[in-house]
């Protein structure tokens, strides 16, 4: 009886899934497309460019819906076996309600197992198609890839530049704006510009200013210095959102091996690891609650509100670290984490029913 109730449960916990999925799709479909009508139209855009612009969303649209999906094919199972009394006849028949929980659960792990390959994998890749599709709207090829105020830490030197900005070229060149180099000995050098070339993994700066170790600045011609980072510049400065899980572990050590600050980038993997953990705790959530609905109005109005305020925190979590309050870590899973000890607590209190 508890195994043939708990298929039937995930089978139509599945159909509701794949509906809720497609709902949440579409939605998102029609708000982008809205955002987009303006730029399109201007743009003189074909319906094969339109296509390929939604294809690249697609897994973002699946980012923001497998959770919320989840918990709406839960909630509105649960709800509609509360309706038809279906609980109560399992109940009645000795079937406990953990033994409903735990299926369901396991369920949500494989939902956030697939929401870790879109988040990780799939998302970013799409990200980057995305963007060139756009890019190529507006400037006929994409931008270089540019960051401010890029420092590394080699050999016990300083690299600093106030601008890099890669050639879209050449991958392996980058332009150099407001230099300033500090030997491990104090001595210091300053350019109004350089370039980085990573084939041959050097600085090359322009004439400047040579301030030696309590001495006075002098004028120095221009030279080049060693630079071994083993990274080109165009991976170095792409955005970390169009890297996918591996390419931000790599881009990780790469900038602690340079002595730069990864705080962004650990930001960036967590909370991608916690969007997808957050199916998994949703539906601990929804399976818990589900137990007590009487309707499938109830399910779609706790789904609501449980993704809201999964988002209000969410959202405030992160302003925290922007701001330096909190670190990566706390800031990306905080949300997840008490979101799971609500289910968990909910769990226990329906198997004390």
């Amino acid at each position: 009886m508890p195994e043939r109730l708990a298929r039937s449960l995930l089978r139509e916990t599945s159909g509701l899934f794949l509906l809720g999925l497609a709902g949440v799709t579409l939605l998102l479909s029609i708000d982008l497309l809205s955002v987009l009508a303006r730029f399109l139209v201007e743009q003189e855009a074909g319906v094969g460019a339109i296509a390929r612009l939604l294809w690249a969303k697609v897994p973002w649209f699946l980012h923001l819906g497998l959770p919320v999906a989840a918990t709406f094919a839960v909630l509105t199972a649960g709800g509609r076996m509360g309706r038809d009394s279906e609980l109560k006849a399992a109940q009645a028949g000795g079937v406990a309600p953990r033994a409903l929980i735990a299926p369901l659960v396991a369920w949500g792990v494989l939902v956030s197992g697939v929401a870790l390959v879109v988040n990780g994998v799939w998302e970013p890749r799409a990200e980057r198609t995305y963007q060139a599709i756009i890019d190529d709207f507006l400037y006929g090829r994409p931008p270089a890839a540019s960051d401010r105020d890029v420092s590394f830490l080699l050999e016990g030197t300083i690299f600093h530049a106030a601008r890099v900005r890669a050639d879209r070229e050449d991958p392996s060149v980058a332009r150099l704006e407001g230099v300033l180099v500090r030997r491990p000995d104090g001595t210091i050098l300053t350019a109004e510009s350089g370039t980085w070339t990573s084939r041959d993994a050097t600085w090359g700066l322009s004439d400047g200013w040579r301030v030696p170790p309590g001495g006075a600045p002098e004028v120095r011609p221009p030279e080049t210095l060693a630079f071994p980072l083993g990274v080109d510049p165009t991976a170095s400065l792409a955005r970390a959102d169009t890297a996918t899980l591996g390419e931000l572990l790599a881009r990780m050590e790469e900038r602690r091996a340079a002595g730069t600050d990864v705080r962004d980038l650990r930001f960036d993997l967590h909370r991608r690891l916690a969007d997808a953990a957050s199916a998994a705790v949703f539906v601990l959530v929804a399976a818990s609650l589900a137990l007590t609905l009487r309707g499938r109005a109830g399910g779609v109005a706790w789904t609501i509100v449980l993704v809201a305020g999964f988002w209000a925190v969410w959202t405030f979590t992160a302003a925290l670290f922007d701001q330096g309050v909190v670190g990566p870590l706390v800031a990306a899973w905080s949300t997840p984490a008490a979101v799971a000890a609500l289910g968990a607590v909910l769990a226990v209190r329906s198997g004390a029913r």
